[in-house]
């Protein structure tokens, strides 16, 4: 199974159930630090958008 990223990446999943937890863990994950925000952003959107392709990927 394979899924597309936001950057245009080609990513093979090997294990949905574990890729799933994984990818839901990551779009939850912030820093302490307030001045990461914009990174913070990014990076959730990103785990948001695999996560979600994952769960469509399930459904199939």
């Amino acid at each position: 199974m394979k899924i597309i990223d936001l950057g245009g990446k080609e990513m093979t999943v090997t294990d949905l159930e574990l890729a799933i937890m994984q990818a839901d863990d990551y779009r939850h994950y912030r820093h302490t630090d307030p001045s990461f925000k914009l990174l913070d952003d990014g990076l959730q959107a990103y785990w948001e958008d695999v996560y979600q392709k994952l769960l469509r990927l399930k459904s199939e």
